[in-house]
């Protein structure tokens, strides 16, 4: 197999995909306008996760609060 090829057929699954988010992102700009994404914590799981925030809500800073887990 050419190795031009070989190559492209390796970074082809990476461009479809960032293309893709790419696309989306664009199509969630358009509707909703300019986002701010942050740091939310869930009690329940003990995890974090990156979501978008509200209007007037403020990102999880895990160095402010000290998880009920690491705490005992």
């Amino acid at each position: 197999m050419e190795p031009r090829l070989l190559v492209a057929l390796i970074l082809l699954p990476f461009v479809v995909i960032f293309g893709y988010t790419m696309w989306h992102e664009l199509r969630r700009f358009k509707r909703d306008g300019r986002a701010e994404y942050g740091l939310s914590y869930d009690a329940e799981t003990d995890t974090t996760h990156v979501t978008l925030l509200g209007e007037d809500e403020t990102g999880y800073d895990p160095r402010e609060t000290d998880s009920p887990a690491k705490a005992g």
